[in-house]
């Protein structure tokens, strides 16, 4: 039974990948990661920043930047062929090669990522991140606009534009990253500097951020 299982599983990742080597299936897939995004709009950052007894503190799902990236690729796990990690951004930066140098190259469903310098991390100890990757956002492709989850206080939602200033960190660079090769069913990593453990590439319940 057990290796029925395994053979059958292969099978399916296989097909899975010949399917998303058609443009068009990876363009369909794209935009079924962005409305999968979308639909998580109005839920809170984080519980402990939120009173009791209020809709956000019983709420019965909680997503950080990162968070809201892991939750949707997992959610459609069985479309792009993979389970990613529970890793933060910095792990999800690193997971995706291809590196886009202008807002023109972007496509709806790309992600920007944003590296700074804490202000007062070892007053909040906060850890210096890998990169010093310190956000990621989702490229909405209208304009500047973006969804992610930006504020502690705050919820998921569609802004303006993925600029904007941190109270939390300075310095902020921000780098443009396709999906394109989890589109293609490949997420492995891509740095030579950093070797993520693969046991991140388990299924996992909380984020390390």
């Amino acid at each position: 039974y057990l290796w029925k299982k395994i053979l059958t599983e292969k099978c399916l990742k296989e097909n899975i990948h010949l399917q998303l080597k058609d443009p068009d299936q990876r363009w369909w897939l794209r935009m079924k990661f962005l409305e999968q995004a979308k639909s998580y709009i109005g839920v809170p950052y984080a519980k402990k920043y939120h009173e009791p007894g209020t809709p956000e503190y019983e709420s019965p799902l909680f997503l950080d930047c990162c968070g809201l990236i892991r939750k949707v690729m997992r959610d459609l796990k069985d479309d792009f062929g993979f389970v990613i990690g529970p890793g933060n951004q910095a792990y999800q930066y690193d997971m995706l090669p291809l590196v886009l140098t202008s807002e023109e190259e972007m496509k709806p469903g790309d992600l920007v990522f944003i590296s700074g310098t804490y202000f007062s991390p070892k007053k909040k100890k906060r850890k210096r991140q890998i990169h010093d990757m310190v956000h990621v956002e989702i490229w909405l492709g209208d304009g500047e606009r973006s969804l992610g989850a930006r504020w502690q206080q705050g919820k998921v939602q569609a802004f303006q534009s993925y600029k904007f200033v941190s109270t939390s960190y300075g310095e902020m660079k921000y780098h443009f990253k396709s999906i394109e090769t989890w589109l293609q069913g490949i997420c492995t990593s891509h740095c030579s500097k950093h070797k993520w453990n693969p046991q991140l590439q388990l299924p996992g319940n909380k984020s390390i951020f």
